[in-house]
């Protein structure tokens, strides 16, 4: 029979064990901010700053790096930043069509074919400056960018759907 210590004592070394066995945080920290962090992280070291037009109207967002400008638009305390992001489908969540400057642009990956298929099917005329914002993935190379809210086609609604 196995004494009750013996027991604890197996457990602890087999939580030892599998604690081990966990992928360190530390790798996807250094990517994420370049390097690893030798000290307390600052939320201003973690996000950017983003001015987004909407009808000519200038409002400012705040954005985490990481995360792509449709769920920093759809997580913002703006009531007004919230509107522009529909849910576009179940799968791809909230989105919307921005035209980004050429040296923001710059910084993008060219489309694939099914962000180019994205970006037909949702923005209504789609010029060679747009993008969905979902495809915008924000970095500190893009604090302080201007970003335009561009036309999406209507959605059908109500009974029409």
């Amino acid at each position: 029979p196995i004494s009750l210590c013996s027991a604890r004592e197996s457990s602890m070394a087999l939580r030892r064990a599998l604690l081990s066995l966990r992928p360190s945080t530390a790798p996807s920290v250094a990517r994420a901010f370049g390097t690893a962090p030798t000290g307390p992280v600052t939320v201003a070291e973690r996000s950017i700053d983003i001015t987004v037009v909407i009808e000519g109207v200038r409002h400012k967002l705040k954005g985490k790096i990481g995360k792509s400008l449709a769920q920093a638009l759809a997580e913002s305390n703006d009531p007004v930043l919230q509107s522009v992001v529909p849910d576009v489908s179940l799968r791809q969540g909230p989105d919307t069509h921005v035209s980004l400057p050429g040296d923001v642009l710059a910084l993008m990956p060219e489309l694939d074919f099914e962000g180019e298929t994205l970006l037909k099917d949702i923005a209504e005329n789609p010029g060679p400056i747009s993008r969905m914002a979902s495809q915008v993935v924000l970095s500190k190379a893009l604090d302080g960018m201007s970003v335009a809210i561009a036309a999406n086609r209507p959605f059908p609604s109500g009974s029409a759907i």
